[in-house]
């Protein structure tokens, strides 16, 4: 899916080749979901710290429904800029 999503969104011009491997840095402290059906969400917001810079303490169970509509809004909001 990433490389699918990086050939979509880097210029061609941009991208290149490299035999470098990836790093990885192992997070200790990262918040846990008790409803299964919300690690989707949990991983999303995770990324979006990530790529942010952002600490994810006040991610938890109490908010993801939140989380959830406020994703569902910025797709649709997306979605319709794009179709018109």
């Amino acid at each position: 899916m990433i490389p699918a999503l990086l050939n979509k969104m880097v210029p061609a011009k941009t991208r290149t080749k490299s035999g470098k491997q990836f790093g990885y840095i192992r997070h200790k402290k990262i918040p846990q979901n008790e409803n299964p059906g919300d690690c989707g969400v949990y991983s999303l917001m995770y990324i979006e710290c990530l790529a942010l810079g952002r600490n994810f303490d006040g991610l938890n169970d109490q908010i993801i429904t939140q989380l959830r509509l406020k994703l569902a809004g910025d797709i649709y909001e997306e979605v319709t800029k794009t179709a018109e």
